[in-house]
């Protein structure tokens, strides 16, 4: 069977594609769909699939794309092992209108982020907003930046945290947003151990709760969704030390990377009593002050 090639599989209906997947909209307002997201968990529909331009937003977590943006974080895979799993698949799913109209219409992801400058990390604003979450600012400027990006042709400024493809995880007091390409993040500094949080603010807490240097190479998931394509660098090391969430969600991750890491290792106890590692820093922070007004 002849592979699929990426401008065959960008053609491919998502609302179709979602529909063979038993995948159905909560509701439809004129050529928009809304779906409870297929890539993560909520009960509100906040995934919208535009199906004039074939194209899918989650606004929950400010990212967006094509069928093949879609397909890889649906099914956890890379790029290529998915054009083979649509080769082999039924091809009974319908490909987009604009396949065959006279001239191509580009299809723009809704809310596109741009991002305009990266910069040493500075602004007092962005500084405060790493202070209010006890995260230790020396750490914070060794791997972030002081990203400006816009949104809809809105200029802002975020705390910026690269992935190993280029693009950013950006985070201020009121957004927390993604721009593409979406990926995790590898710290290869030459250990055998590596250290895996869900986001950077974690990896930053890890960093603030330990405060002297800590011993190993971090992974950075930046979604769970990465999970599987982080496997092939946690069965390079030989200790993997997991600081994942507490939540069903990362339980379910835990599970999977135990059964293809078997030496892995949930390393969360110590914060058992809390949503994350950040959650933890800050109340530890709040109960130190307690302690100290009352002495």
């Amino acid at each position: 069977m002849k592979k699929l090639n990426c401008d065959e599989a960008r053609q491919i209906s998502i609302v179709d594609y979602l529909a063979q997947c038993g995948i159905n909209p909560q509701y439809i307002k004129g050529i928009n769909h809304w779906y409870l997201s297929p890539i993560r968990e909520e009960h509100t529909a906040s995934f919208k699939v535009n199906a004039k331009l074939n194209s899918w937003f989650d606004h929950g977590i400010g990212e967006g794309g094509n069928f093949i943006d879609l397909g890889i974080r649906l099914h956890q895979c890379t790029v290529e092992e998915l054009l083979a799993r649509l080769s082999v698949a039924d091809r009974s799913f319908s490909f987009h209108q604009r396949e065959k109209a006279a001239v191509p219409i580009k299809a723009e992801p809704e809310n596109k982020i741009t991002i305009l400058d990266a910069r040493e990390l500075h602004n007092l604003s962005l500084v405060s907003y790493l202070h209010e979450r006890e995260i230790d600012y020396y750490h914070a400027k060794s791997y972030c930046k002081e990203v400006l990006f816009s949104v809809n042709g809105q200029r802002h400024l975020a705390i910026g945290f690269e992935n190993r493809s280029g693009g950013y995880e950006l985070r201020n007091p009121v957004i927390k947003l993604s721009s593409s390409p979406k990926d995790l993040t590898f710290i290869d500094r030459g250990f055998n151990t590596v250290h895996v949080t869900e986001g950077f603010t974690d990896f930053l807490s890890l960093l603030t709760i330990n405060k002297r240097d800590t011993p190993g190479n971090f992974l950075v998931l930046n979604s769970l969704s990465f999970v599987s394509a982080s496997m092939d660098i946690l069965q390079q090391h030989k200790a993997v030390e997991l600081y994942l969430d507490h939540d069903k969600a990362a339980m379910k991750a835990i599970a999977t990377v135990k059964e293809r890491v078997p030496h892995a290792h949930d390393a969360s106890r110590f914060y058992s009593h809390h949503k994350d590692l950040n959650a933890y820093l800050t109340q530890k922070h709040q109960q130190r002050q307690t302690k100290g007004l009352h002495l």
